[in-house]
């Protein structure tokens, strides 16, 4: 205290006001007792002077350490000296400043973090310990019919959803401090089958910590739209089943006839051709399996946009002289309605001759002896359209939807009887939709059909 500015300044400003004081009592004085008692009262309060100075200099020099502890003692020290009141005035202002550009980062992060949590795919939802909305982001707002979040701000969750496991799951995560997953289903929200949308929902508690442990704030939930996901693990399984059939199938038609070539009694030359007659058919069928599913295959997981120009009048002949003695073979015949000018697409040409040979192929081993097969090709409205007519017995109503599935057959017994895979129409879709286009069929029980296949024009 004895090296405090502040002290002396306040002692010396006393003292001087003491002396002028003593001075003006010691002229006043009458006698010599009222000079001693001048001057005792004069010490006292130069006493009382010093205490003051001394006290107002310690306080001073506490609200000193606290700001120094926010601020930068040393550097105040070193601009003003020891004067407690002018480096306090440098600290304060020194942390105004820190605390504005703190809050300024605050607000920075919030906005931050508030434009992280609006691009999310993902809806999030968090309560506050009273289970009260503290966070909505859009995503969630539009999936539980709230067009403006900020209006369920503050208001109770139950308010918010009426599904129990939305609620159930942050109210659980905040008291038993764990994470929760629920699933549940949104019927306001139909899926493309008609169903409900299906959510997953992970829960966790919003803890702080403070000296006396951590404190629960309220919970935050993370939910995920699993409606894709389930219906494309059903299409997995679904595809998985149905390979391991159409596979299972021939290799146990192929596995039969070789046993019975092994080990049975010496076979006569006829019987042994007509056996690995059937061997050498299944393994064909075995064998154009595995050609469409690597298609199919590549189709779907090519990336690459296609860039290549192509005409269809072309490719289409070409198809059609291929499949020509086939159709000669059952009696039909190949009608082609063709532009003179050419048909141009942008596209990958392998797979676009694929499904131009699928479309002919059914048409002809579908199709009665004696008809016929029309293929037609024109440009419409930007699109060049294929349109394959036959004289089949037509498809059922009932089967026109599910008709581009995989594995997906009409009648299993004919189709496996002319060699069909039941991935052709699923080549052909995915080819369509690979380049941008799509594929339709028109077709009556008993009155054939047409398929009708378009791919956007090349510009």
């Amino acid at each position: 205290m004895i090296r405090s500015a502040l002290f002396w300044r306040l002692f010396l400003g006393g003292f001087a006001l003491l002396v002028s004081g003593l001075v003006l009592g010691g002229a006043m004085a009458s006698d010599r007792v009222d000079a001693v008692l001048v001057w005792a009262v004069a010490l006292l309060a130069g006493a009382g002077v010093a205490l003051a100075a001394g006290r107002l200099a310690k306080r001073a020099r506490g609200l000193l350490a606290r700001a120094a502890a926010l601020g930068s003692p040393a550097e105040a020290e070193d601009a003003v000296g020891g004067d407690e009141f002018a480096r306090l005035e440098v600290l304060l202002e020194e942390n105004e400043a820190r605390f504005v550009e703190q809050v300024e980062q605050l607000k920075a992060e919030r906005n931050r973090l508030t434009a992280v949590l609006g691009g999310m795919v993902e809806g999030v939802v968090a309560i506050d310990r009273d289970r009260r909305v503290l966070h909505l982001n859009a995503v969630a707002a539009n999936w539980f019919g709230r067009p403006a979040p900020e209006l369920a701000l503050g208001r109770p969750i139950y308010e918010l959803s009426r599904q129990p496991e939305i609620s159930g799951a942050l109210i659980e995560a905040m008291e038993k401090r764990t994470q929760v997953s629920r699933t549940f289903a949104l019927v306001r929200f139909a899926g493309e089958d008609g169903g409900p949308n299906r959510f997953e929902l992970n829960a966790s508690p919003l803890l702080s910590s403070r000296r006396d442990g951590e404190l629960v704030e309220g919970a935050v939930a993370v939910i995920h739209d699993i409606t894709e996901l389930e219906r494309l693990e059903s299409v997995r399984r679904d595809f998985v089943s149905n390979v391991s059939h159409e596979l299972k199938t021939p290799l146990t038609a192929i596995h039969g006839y070789v046993e019975t070539l092994l080990e049975a009694d010496p076979i006569d030359g006829p019987t042994r051709g007509r056996f690995l007659r059937k061997i050498r058919r299944q393994s064909n069928r075995l064998g154009a399996l595995v050609s469409d599913l690597l298609t199919l295959s590549r189709i779907e997981s090519s990336t690459e946009p296609p860039e290549k120009v192509l005409d269809l009048r072309s490719a289409a002949g070409e198809v059609l002289n291929l499949l020509g003695p086939a159709s000669e073979e059952r009696g039909l015949e190949l009608v082609a309605e063709f532009p003179d000018e050419a048909v141009e697409v942008v596209g990958e040409e392998e797979a676009i001759r694929q499904a131009l040979s699928n479309l002919v192929d059914n048409a002809v081993k579908y199709s009665s002896a004696g008809g016929s097969v029309l293929v037609r090709l024109r440009a419409r409205n930007g699109r060049a359209v294929l349109e394959v007519e036959d004289e089949g017995p037509g498809i059922a109503s009932e089967h026109l939807d599910r008709i581009f599935e995989r594995f997906y057959r009409v009648d299993r017994a004919r189709s496996r009887e002319l060699g069909g895979t039941g991935l052709g129409l699923a080549i052909v879709k995915n080819v369509a939709r690979r380049h941008g286009g799509g594929v339709e069929v028109e077709s009556e029980r008993g009155q054939g059909s047409t398929f009708r296949l378009w791919l956007p024009a090349a510009e």
